[in-house]
This record gives structure tokens, C-alpha cells and sequence, in this order.
């Protein structure tokens, strides 16, 4: 075993077991089957046995998990270490922890330097977090981190200096295709908010929500958010006649319904609906539904699915799930059986969604004998899809096979098998 093979097999699963057919199998009561094969050295059956040995609690627990783990942890393979690292810190052995990731961090791998600076803020260290990550900002992915671990420490401008300016990267359209260069807005916006200048940082966002004809929608929906945090009514309602209007909408449908003028957002969301926005027929419907609206819900969606467009699958999965909060699952089976009649509906798309009302019903174990036991997978092997295989497998073991899953998984997933199927 090498960390070489190991992020093979990680991204392959070649002799290996897919995490969901080891829960299926462990559901099912074959622990016999995940302990041999972890014992040959598949990381996806000693995680889960790990798991399982942490949730029994206790230090015989603590004993186990890192016993299973430890032959994969050795090797240096990252995934295995990290595992080791959060578990030995959920238990807070965090010298133990620190120990462990320090020299990962000191390869600057990114994964492994995030992980470590969350180690040390939950030390307490934030001096040592800010000069483990100070000089990294340029990666956006750790000048988040940095920004995320210092809140509430009172090193806000301090930190704002160590980011690199803002209109570097993405505020500059197509730069990023060019340079390594990232959207710097939405934190220096976070570290103005957090020092209470809201507008400033919501005029910060603003500048950037439409650059060059541009919109970029993280802008927008932070601004928005932003506003409606801090009740900024009339500010938010001025953005819905502006580029990014959708989140807006979403934001001040919420903000609306938070201070009980639930009357209100439902005035706004249905003239938007009204004039044929599918996404403000959900956010209405969704609204309606939570005030035990579901008639008027149910109208809203019924409108919306015959209106929108191409694929109406999420509006019809909405519209389904109301029903059956309604206690009418017979009209969300009638409902879809007349749809796919209507609109000349695939039998496979038609049988997915009544098996989606049997299970917002809770009859989960009906729902997967309603399923044909072969059709979906074969279509999906049709193709070669790993998530066919993957599919297929767990069917089996659910169905009492789990040695003919584990079989179909070898002659599917193994690397020789593969290869064999590549020359032909």
C-alpha cells in the first residue's frame, strides 16, 4: 500500500468498494464483508468501520477507528491523514492533531494548509494563522480562510491590507481566463460589513454587480443578502430595477416574510409570476406551502409547469411534494400521470416521479420495489457510466445479493477488466 495506489484506487475505485454500496452494505448487516475488505485495503470499508467505531463512542471506539485507519494514514495519502487529523481534534487531542498535520502544511499543499490554520484558530493561535496564511492570499481559497478564522479577533483592516486590492481578477472581465488572479470583492465586502460599515460595502458590491455588461450573480446575491440583513429595505427594493434583480427579489421576499408582512411578499412574488418568471412561481409556491397555503401553492406550480419551458422537472417535483404536505398524494399521482400523458413524457422520467411522491409519503422500502430492478441501470451501462455500476450494485445488495453486487462491481470497476474492455 503507497500513497501512489492509494489515490488510484480514490479516484477509480479499482478492488475497491463505492462509499454507497458500503452503506448499503453496513445497513444491511454485512460488516463481514466491509472488515475483509479493509483488511485488504479499501479505504471506503475501513472509513465507514471508523465511523461506525466513533459513533459507538467511548475510548475502545477512539482504539478502533485508529487502528483501521492508521495503515492508510502511514502512507502519507492525504484524505487519510486529513481523516486522522479531524478526528483526533473532534476528540481534542489537538496536540496530538497538530502534530500530525504540521509537516503537510509545510509542503504548502493547499488542502493541507487550510487544514492546519483551522487547527490552530481552534487552538487559539490566531497569530500563527495570520502568518501561515498572510503571505498565501493571493489564493482565494486560503485568503478566505484567513478572513473566515479572524472574525471577531479585531484584525479586520489588518487583514483588508494583507488581500490583494480589490479590481484585481474577475472585477476585470475575462481576466481570470488569462492570470491566476481572483475575485477579490466579496471579502474585502465581508471584512467592511464586519467592521460595520455596510455601506460601504454594499456600495462596494454594487460597483461590481455589472461590469461590461457582465453580471456577476455572487455580487448581486451578497449585496442583496447584505442589505436585507441589516433592514435595509428601501436600498434592496431600489436593486430590483437593476442588473441582479432576481436576488433581490429573493432576498426581500424573505426579508418581507421575516417581519411577518407575509401579505406583501406574496404580492410581489405573484407579479412577477404572473408576467411568466418560473423561479418567482417557486419561491411563491415554496412561500405559500410554508404559510399552509397549499391550494393557492398548488395553482401557482400547476400555472408554472404548463408555462416554463423545457425541463419542468423541479417545478413538478415542488408541486409534488405540496401535495403530499396537503395530505392529496392521490392527486400528485393523478397529476403526474396526466403530465407525462400530455407532454408525451420518457416511462422512466414518468416512474421516477411516482416513486419521488412514495417517498415524500415515507414509504421508502415501496418506492424501490415500485422501480424496475433493471431497466434504469442497464441504460445507464449502456453508456459505461461508473455511476451505473455503482447503481446496480447497491440494487443488489438491497435486494439480498450482495455477493452478486460485489461480483458485478469486479467485473465492472477493476482495473483489468477495464483495460480489457478499452482494447476491445
Amino acid at each position: 500500500m503507497d500513497a501512489v495506489d492509494l489515490d488510484h484506487r480514490h479516484r477509480t475505485f479499482d478492488g475497491w468498494i463505492p462509499p454507497a454500496v458500503v452503506a448499503a452494505l453496513h445497513e444491511h448487516g454485512h460488516d463481514g464483508i466491509l472488515r475483509e475488505a479493509a483488511a485488504r485495503g479499501d479505504w471506503f470499508c475501513a472509513h465507514r468501520l471508523a465511523e461506525v467505531a466513533v459513533a459507538d463512542g467511548g475510548s475502545d471506539g477512539q482504539t478502533e477507528a485508529l487502528a483501521l485507519l492508521e495503515p492508510f494514514a502511514s502512507t502519507g495519502w492525504w484524505p487519510a491523514v486529513r481523516t486522522v487529523g479531524r478526528l483526533l481534534a473532534d476528540w481534542e487531542r489537538l496536540d496530538e492533531a497538530a502534530e500530525l498535520l504540521r509537516p503537510y502544511a509545510g509542503t504548502s499543499d493547499r488542502e493541507a494548509v487550510r487544514e492546519f490554520a483551522r487547527l490552530l484558530a481552534r487552538q487559539g493561535h490566531i497569530d500563527h494563522v495570520v502568518a501561515l496564511l498572510g503571505p498565501r492570499t493571493a489564493d482565494g481559497s486560503l485568503a478566505e480562510v484567513l478572513v473566515d478564522l479572524t472574525e471577531g479577533h479585531g484584525r479586520d483592516d489588518e487583514i483588508a491590507a494583507l488581500l490583494p486590492p480589490v479590481g484585481v481578477g474577475a472585477t476585470v472581465p475575462f481576466e481570470p481566463w488569462a492570470t491566476d488572479a481572483w475575485d477579490t470583492v466579496p471579502l474585502h465586502a465581508r471584512l467592511l460589513e464586519r467592521q460595520g460599515r455596510v455601506d460601504e460595502a454594499a456600495a462596494l458590491l454594487g460597483r461590481f454587480v455589472s461590469v461590461d455588461g457582465i453580471v456577476f450573480a455572487g455580487h448581486a446575491q451578497q449585496r442583496a443578502t447584505l442589505l436585507a440583513r441589516h433592514g435595509r429595505e428601501a436600498q434592496l427594493r431600489a436593486c430590483l430595477a437593476e442588473d441582479g434583480a432576481e436576488y433581490a427579489r429573493t432576498a426581500l421576499a424573505h426579508f418581507l416574510e421575516g417581519r411577518g408582512r407575509v401579505e406583501e411578499a406574496v404580492a410581489m412574488l405573484r407579479q412577477y409570476s404572473n408576467e411568466g418568471n418560473p423561479h418567482a412561481a417557486f419561491e411563491l409556491a415554496e412561500l405559500l406551502a410554508r404559510h399552509g397555503r397549499h391550494d393557492e401553492a398548488i395553482e401557482v406550480l400547476r400555472r408554472a409547469a404548463e408555462t416554463a419551458g423545457g425541463d419542468a422537472d423541479w417545478i413538478i417535483h415542488l408541486l409534488c411534494r405540496v401535495f403530499v404536505e396537503a395530505g392529496r398524494e392521490g392527486e400528485a399521482r393523478a397529476y403526474v400521470d396526466d403530465y407525462f400523458a400530455r407532454h408525451d413524457g420518457h416511462p422512466d422520467e414518468h416512474a421516477w416521479a411516482r416513486t419521488h411522491i412514495r417517498e415524500l409519503c415515507g414509504r421508502t422500502e415501496e418506492a424501490e420495489a415500485g422501480l424496475s430492478p433493471q431497466a434504469p441501470a442497464e441504460e445507464l451501462l449502456l453508456f459505461g457510466t461508473t455511476g451505473g455500476v455503482i447503481a446496480q450494485a447497491e440494487r443488489l445488495v438491497r435486494q439480498g445479493e450482495p455477493e452478486k453486487g460485489i461480483a458485478h462491481l469486479r467485473d465492472r470497476l477493476d482495473g483489468t477488466r477495464r483495460l480489457r474492455v478499452e482494447d476491445l
